[in-house]
């Protein structure tokens, strides 16, 4: 039987969605490239292309290609900046940011991958500098790990099942067994350690925020050079850092979004 086609189904709007996120993963890109890797045809991109642009969400800087404008980060920081998380979560950030003297990032949960929301940065010179908006693996991240740790065994058990962990460093995690041994070790301590895991010289721990539901969708993470961040430490504040969170987590299990 042949599949009939969702009703209300846009096929020039997906077109034009399809155009904006492969510039958003290879940057400036001429007419004939974009049309090429999306198999579209030529006029036909070029009209999606020319609306975007009459839109301000592309430009054609000099006329050699096409790339996105910050039209779409204006957009994407409004939906941020709407999410409660933010406002309860900023005042022990900066608290958190003041005490150990390094990066304070907010995580959340969007798909098998952690996004950066929003960060306190560390007055050092030398200092963990992941923009907002950032997205990275979550079995390579401790914002990533304790947020899946905290997740419906269900889901820990077919992200486990589901395998393909990316290896990123030596030290990256890509055994399905030992990562599902990784995260019920994190569900004891409360924490979890990212040990150069996504980038070398780049240590991070992170607990989890817990809200109405019962379970983590967030969470929030201290990183630094691993120069600066040994293993004593790291535990020091990740003991700090849960405790912080948990007290996050009783507001946030207050609130119903």
């Amino acid at each position: 039987m042949e599949k009939k086609s969702k009703y209300y189904r846009i096929g020039s709007l997906e077109k034009g969605v399809r155009i904006v996120d492969l510039l958003s993963r290879q940057g400036t890109m001429s007419l004939s490239d974009i049309a090429g890797e999306l198999k579209l045809d030529r006029s036909v991109c070029h009209r999606h292309l020319l609306t975007l642009r009459d839109l301000g969400l592309v430009s054609q800087p000099g006329g050699a290609g096409y790339r996105l404008t910050m039209g779409l980060f204006e957009i994407g920081m409004r939906l941020v900046n709407q999410l409660e998380i933010k406002k309860v979560v900023r005042p022990f950030m900066e608290k958190l940011a003041a005490t150990h003297s390094e990066t304070v990032n907010l995580g959340i949960k969007d798909g098998s991958q952690v996004v950066y929301l929003d960060k306190c940065e560390s007055t050092h010179l030398l200092r963990a500098d992941l923009a907002v908006g950032t997205r990275i693996p979550m079995h390579c991240t401790a914002l990533g790990k304790v947020i899946l740790a905290f997740r419906p065994e269900s889901e820990r058990r077919a992200f486990c099942a589901a395998g393909g962990f990316k290896a990123y460093t030596e030290r990256t995690i890509t055994s399905p067994k030992a990562f599902a041994l990784e995260l019920e070790g994190i569900r004891e301590q409360g924490f979890a350690v990212d040990d150069e895991e996504h980038y070398l010289g780049l240590r991070c721990v992170a607990a989890p925020l817990v809200d109405y539901t019962g379970f983590a969708n967030y969470s929030l993470s201290i990183a630094a050079p691993g120069s600066r961040l040994s293993p004593g430490r790291l535990t020091e504040i990740g003991v700090d850092l849960k405790r912080t969170c948990e007290r996050v987590s009783a507001i946030l299990g207050e609130i119903r979004t």
